[in-house]
């Protein structure tokens, strides 16, 4: 069985990277064995445990299975978020071809209002996806707030139906419409094919 590797910026993260990554194992049938690694105390914290982690990695015999980094673009743009986090890979050559990213721009929360059908499935109404916005809880309020006035309360954020978000998607859709998701998107076609011809 496959293996994959996500190291998560937050809980937010994982729950939605590793709910596209069953909707893929199901849509491709690949079936595949996910490892989560969530970084807590923000992009700093999570560079130096990712270069932790690729330390210990690099000091066994074998190369790990592929590495999905998971981090908010947080207005410095889907380019220049990935630079940073490559400058972490420096120092471990070896693993350059196994790292990918998933680098929502700004933030995660916009990820989840990209498919307003989606979002009319799972709450009953749909949503507004506004320009791209960079105040840092912009799009944690607004998802907050689409959510409240569908009249469902979301303790945490919006996370708690990540899943349900993305098992409801146009993926083809959203891959044309929302770059950094469609970005991500290609990759894990790419990795899913390459599972599925083996």
């Amino acid at each position: 069985m496959p293996e994959i590797t996500l190291f998560c910026e937050d809980s937010f993260h994982e729950k939605f990277i590793g709910a596209m990554i069953n909707r893929f194992a199901r849509d491709y049938g690949v079936a595949v064995r996910p490892t989560f690694l969530s970084s807590r105390g923000g992009l700093t914290r999570m560079h130096y445990e990712f270069k932790e982690f690729l330390r210990d990695m690099s000091r066994q015999q074998d190369l790990p299975s592929p590495i999905i980094v998971v981090a908010d673009a947080n207005c410095l743009g889907h380019n220049a978020r990935r630079d940073l986090l490559r400058g972490v890979l420096e120092l471990f050559p070896n693993f350059q071809q196994l790292v990918s990213y998933a680098i929502p721009d700004p933030h995660i929360e916009r990820w989840m209002l990209v498919d307003a059908e989606a979002f009319r499935t799972v709450f009953g109404r749909g949503c507004t996806l506004p320009g791209i916005k960079c105040s840092k809880n912009e799009y944690k309020t607004l998802l907050r707030k689409e959510i409240r006035n569908s009249g469902i309360e979301a303790p945490l954020g919006g996370e708690e139906f990540a899943e349900d978000i993305v098992n409801e998607m146009n993926l083809g859709r959203v891959e044309g419409q929302e770059p950094s998701l469609g970005h991500f998107l290609r990759i894990l076609k790419a990795q899913f094919n390459t599972w599925r011809a083996l």
